[in-house]
């Protein structure tokens, strides 16, 4: 199917399920549109380690590509030792991210301990240059500070409304060097799986760690002139306070903002404590609070800030599940995390130092990190997500941290 008939589908949700239906079905039952795929990676089923150079396939040019349709329910395993015995010379890893900066961040220790295993193979990566529900350009951002990262390129695509991992990489393909096997980073998440973590350390045909690793960020020697001036700012305004609360209130994956930042704020700041947040909505005109304009930094940069603000501060996260998750398992910051809406997966995201608010009981998490919200901790935002009490909040992140 050519692109434009492919990206009209994409726009048309109704269209596009029953397209994939009949494509399944197809493909499932009758045995139709199937494609042989190269031997290094297969779907639904583990790899197995390579046998013997004989396990070859014709070479061709497009024989470092996945070709095979990606159904919902199917995922995606890589053998790059196979790759290697049947092709010996490839000459590198383009690593194709379509997703968010908190998928990155999950990302992190498998690109490291992929690289560790294969370290003399140039790694690339290829990032989508448009936002959309699955995919942040900024991703190519905090690739270019990934040591493991030779070069960072981007390119033009467009997300599948019905299947995240048909996310169109076309594009890229124009610029993967000669030799190089094009390696899309899929995970999976669903229920069953453990963790987004092992998921992704299954898909490369890496060891699955017992213990979830937290992610692993980047940062230069010497902060960035905004970094050190902020740094020096919130110092100062910050002595004499309990310790610093940071909020990260809003979520582009369920685009929610939480309503009632400025009260949480100051109820925060009544309690002693020095706030700053990265939602807007806060009170800007008290000096025990402040606004981080991400207009004016990276996020690596808010990282490396509150970074360099731990090592002089009590620092706590108060955040909903979205990109802060992560980063406050990477930076070692106790976090009190407000699940805001029902998910059933939510042990794919979640870290150890995460205490999770929730007015739903997760069999997957430890019940010990979990803090059950009565009814009257809440107020309904729409009928998926709910909107905690500012008071409320204040009392589970004192209970959680005050002891």
């Amino acid at each position: 199917m050519n692109e434009r008939m492919n990206a009209f589908l994409c726009a048309h949700r109704p269209l596009c399920v029953v397209y994939e239906t009949l494509r399944w079905l197809g493909h499932r039952a009758l045995g139709l549109g199937t494609a042989r795929t190269p031997v290094w990676y297969q779907f639904d089923n583990k790899q197995t380690p390579a046998k013997t150079v004989q396990e070859r396939l014709p070479l061709n040019k497009n024989w470092y590509r996945i070709s095979r349709p990606l159904y919902r329910h199917e995922h995606v395993y890589y053998d790059f030792d196979k790759a290697l015995a049947v092709n010996p010379q490839v000459q590198g890893l383009a690593l194709i991210f379509f997703m968010g900066i908190g998928d990155y961040l999950y990302a992190t220790p498998m690109i490291a301990a992929l690289k560790q295993k294969y370290p003399t193979l140039p790694f690339y990566a290829y990032v989508g240059a448009q936002f959309d529900r699955n995919n942040s350009p900024l991703v190519g951002k905090l690739l270019q500070s990934n040591p493991h990262i030779e070069k960072v390129f981007y390119f033009n695509g467009y997300r599948h409304p019905f299947i995240w991992k048909n996310y169109c990489y076309e594009d890229a393909f124009k610029n993967i060097p000669e030799g190089f096997l094009a390696v899309p980073v899929y995970y999976d998440y669903s229920i069953r799986v453990a963790h987004r973590v092992k998921s992704l350390f299954e898909t490369f045909g890496l060891p699955v760690p017992s213990a979830v690793p937290a992610p692993q960020m980047y940062f230069p020697a010497q902060p960035a002139p905004v970094v050190a001036e902020l740094f020096a700012r919130a110092g100062r305004q910050a002595q004499g306070k309990k310790g610093i609360v940071f909020l990260q209130l809003d979520s582009r994956g369920s685009n929610y903002v939480y309503p009632h930042i400025r009260a949480l704020a100051e109820s925060l700041i009544d309690e002693g404590y020095f706030v700053m947040s990265v939602t807007k909505g806060g009170p800007v005109q008290n000096p025990a609070y402040l606004e981080i304009d991400i207009k004016k930094l990276s996020i690596n940069e808010t990282w490396h800030l509150l970074l360099l603000l731990k090592a002089q501060f009590p620092l706590y996260v108060i955040a909903v599940n979205s990109v802060f998750w992560a980063a406050s398992a990477g930076l070692g910051l106790p976090n009190l995390g407000l699940q805001h809406w029902i998910d059933k997966k939510v042990h794919n995201l979640w870290y150890p130092n995460i205490e999770v608010v929730t007015d739903y009981i997760y069999p997957f998490l430890p019940r010990e990190k979990q803090i059950f919200a009565p009814a009257e901790s809440y107020t309904r935002h729409n009928q998926k997500i709910i909107d905690y009490k500012p008071e409320w909040i204040v009392k589970w992140f004192k209970e959680t941290f005050e002891k």
